[in-house]
C-alpha cells in the first residue's frame, strides 16, 4: 500500500467501473490512479491517497483504496504548509513567526474597548485568518496572505505615530488588525479562492462593519465611541466608492489605514515583480501601479 499527497490534474470518466485520475505528486511525478466511479473529488485539489499497485493493459497504475481531501485532516498549519507547498504558493514568512509579530502588537491595545472587540473577533476567525489569501490576484494572493499583509502593515504604525503623535496608535492597530479580517468570509478557501455568494453581494467591507457591530452589542459595548470609530475605519478603508468604500476617511486613524493599506499592497506587488527581473531591467506593467513599468537599479 503507498500513501501520498498529490494534486489531481485531470478525472476523467471511462466505459469501466473505475475512472482515472492524472495526479501529480511534491516531487513533479505524474501518476495515473483508478478509483470509484462515484468517488467526489475535484480537479486542481489535493488529497492524501492511500493506494493499492496494480497493472492495466500492461502499464503501472494505482487503485485508490480510500482519499481524503487535505483541508479534512487533522493537521496544523506547518504540517498542512509542509504537505501543500509543493502545489500552492505560500507567504514568504512562516506563519508563526507571523502570528508571532502580530500578537505583539496586542499589548499595545490599551483602550479597554477596543482591546476586547478586537481580540474577540480575531480568537474568532484566528485559524482562518492565518490561511486565507488577501485577494484571488493582485496583492498578498496567496495562503497565508490576509495575515502577512496585516502583519506588515503593523510594521509602518510605529513610524507614522513617531511622525504624527496626535494618531492614537491602539485605534490604528486594532484597525489594521480588524480591516481585512473577514476576507475569510469573502472567499471560499484559502488554497483555490473564489468569491462567496456573501462575497459578491455584501463583501469583506460590509460584513467587518456588521460584526463590529455585533461583537460590541454582545460585548456590552455597543454605545461606545470605540465601536463607533473601528466600524468607520473599515467602512473608509479602501477611500473610493467604486473600490467598496461608501465613506471617505473622516478621521485620522482612517486615512492612515487607508494610505498603509495602499503602500502595502502596491510595494508587495512591486516587490514580488523586482525579484523576477534582473538588475537594468523593467519590470512589465504593473495593473495595481495604473499599468506603469519600473526600472530595478544597478546601484550596489
Amino acid at each position: 500500500m503507498k500513501t501520498f499527497y498529490a494534486k489531481v490534474d485531470s478525472y476523467n470518466q471511462t466505459t469501466y467501473e473505475t475512472n482515472t485520475l492524472s495526479v501529480l505528486l511534491k516531487d513533479s511525478t505524474r501518476l495515473t490512479l483508478r478509483i470509484d466511479e462515484n468517488a467526489d473529488v475535484k480537479e486542481g485539489e489535493v488529497y492524501q491517497f492511500e493506494c493499492e499497485p496494480i497493472e492495466f493493459k500492461g502499464r503501472e497504475q494505482f487503485l485508490v483504496k480510500s482519499h481524503v481531501h487535505i483541508t479534512d485532516l487533522d493537521l496544523s498549519f506547518e504540517e498542512e504548509h509542509e504537505a501543500m507547498s509543493a502545489f500552492y504558493t505560500f507567504a514568504p514568512v512562516k506563519s508563526e513567526a507571523i502570528q508571532q509579530d502580530i500578537e505583539s502588537y496586542f499589548d499595545k491595545l490599551k483602550n479597554d474597548a477596543l482591546r476586547q472587540i478586537t481580540l474577540h473577533l480575531y480568537e474568532k476567525h484566528k485559524r482562518d485568518f492565518y490561511r486565507y489569501p488577501a485577494a484571488t490576484r493582485f496583492h498578498h494572493a496567496y495562503i497565508g496572505g490576509v495575515a502577512h499583509h496585516t502583519a506588515t502593515m503593523l510594521r509602518l504604525v510605529e513610524g507614522f505615530v513617531k511622525t504624527y503623535p496626535y494618531l492614537k496608535e491602539d485605534l490604528l492597530i486594532a484597525g489594521i488588525v480588524l480591516h481585512d479580517i473577514f476576507k475569510v468570509v469573502e472567499l471560499s478557501n484559502h488554497y483555490a479562492p473564489e468569491y462567496t455568494k456573501e462575497g459578491r453581494l455584501i463583501g469583506h467591507i460590509a460584513m467587518g462593519v456588521e460584526h463590529i457591530g455585533h461583537t460590541a452589542q454582545t460585548l456590552g459595548l455597543y454605545d461606545t465611541e470605540e465601536r463607533l470609530l473601528l466600524q468607520h475605519m473599515v467602512l473608509s478603508h479602501h477611500y473610493y466608492g467604486n473600490f467598496g468604500s461608501p465613506k471617505k476617511p473622516n478621521i485620522p486613524e482612517a486615512l492612515a489605514l487607508h494610505f498603509i493599506d495602499n503602500i502595502d499592497s502596491k510595494f508587495a506587488v512591486l516587490g514580488e515583480a523586482l525579484e523576477q527581473i534582473e538588475p537594468g531591467e523593467f519590470t512589465p506593467s504593473l495593473g495595481v501601479l495604473d499599468r506603469e513599468r519600473y526600472y530595478k537599479s544597478k546601484l550596489k
